[in-house]
């Protein structure tokens, strides 16, 4: 082959080839696009805050603790749920026969899960429930003494089932349940009060804060004559021989939350309702 044949052979593959490789590769460039146009955006996009961790308790003495659950306390919580119910007593104060004092386990007859219950073992003896999700003894105490709904009504009959949410010291809890009776007492010389004992939480008897709550109980007792002050325990009512609370009972091992629970406690209820709701 001559020379020059060769040439224009070499010229044209050359040609044939260079267009091809141009070809292959802008793909390749036009996927990189897209990436680094992300990673760009990732960069520049603001950080998301991570959520705070919980943090312990802080220890305090009993002195301390004591002075909280002694204190009246309001909630955000309490402005609206206390304005209805001041309504409601200012339209209602003549039919009111028992007052109902306590946390979300008395607040949440309430439910409509529950309102199979509340219809039977409230609703015909004119019950005010002022429990109150949430509360530790401070906040009823708040709800006693600083409300101003028990100066609306003179109940026959005043039920009392707190300290489940109290977290500091079951001696403080304690006091603060003797402060809550005796703001009651002071306001009701004669009306009987019944109090409970807090009702068993968690899985089984080796739950930190039932254990706190049975301590609890151990010495509220003691404040009852069974006269004026009445006690009244049903604990056992909603465990298992072995000491199991069932979801079937308390769903989320706290609150009765469904007719079942709620049975069991108003059962309970029925004769003293019987007796000073009429």
């Amino acid at each position: 082959m001559k020379a020059s044949h060769l040439f224009t052979a070499f010229l044209a593959a050359l040609i044939g080839v260079a267009p091809v490789a141009a070809a292959e590769a802008a793909p390749a460039e036009k996927a990189k696009a897209p990436a680094k146009a992300a990673a760009k955006a990732k960069k520049a996009a603001p950080k998301k805050k991570a959520a705070p961790r919980r943090t312990a308790p802080k220890a305090l003495t009993l002195e301390e603790a004591t002075k909280i659950a002694t204190t009246p306390v309001q909630a955000k919580r309490h402005i609206k749920r206390h304005e209805q119910k001041k309504a409601y007593t200012a339209a209602n104060k003549g039919k009111i026969k028992i007052l109902m004092l306590g946390d979300s386990i008395t607040h949440q007859w309430e439910r409509a899960s529950a309102a199979p219950a509340a219809k039977k073992y409230l609703e015909p003896y004119g019950v005010l429930n002022l429990g109150c999700g949430g509360d530790r003894t401070q906040h009823t105490l708040w709800i006693v003494e600083k409300s101003g709904i028990l100066e609306m009504i003179n109940p026959k009959l005043v039920t009392l089932m707190i300290g489940t949410n109290n977290r500091y010291n079951y001696r403080a809890t304690v006091a603060g349940i003797k402060s809550i009776l005796d703001a009651v007492r002071k306001r009701y010389p004669k009306t009987p009060i019944l109090l409970y004992a807090i009702f068993p939480r968690g899985a089984d008897n080796k739950n930190a804060r039932r254990i706190e709550n049975e301590k609890v109980n151990a010495e509220i007792v003691k404040f009852c004559n069974n006269k004026d002050i009445i006690w009244v325990d049903i604990r056992k009512n909603f465990l298992t021989p072995e000491g199991i609370l069932e979801k079937s009972m308390m769903p989320d091992l706290l609150h009765p939350r469904n007719v079942k629970g709620y049975t069991v406690w108003g059962e309970s209820l029925k004769p003293y309702f019987e007796k000073y709701g009429k």
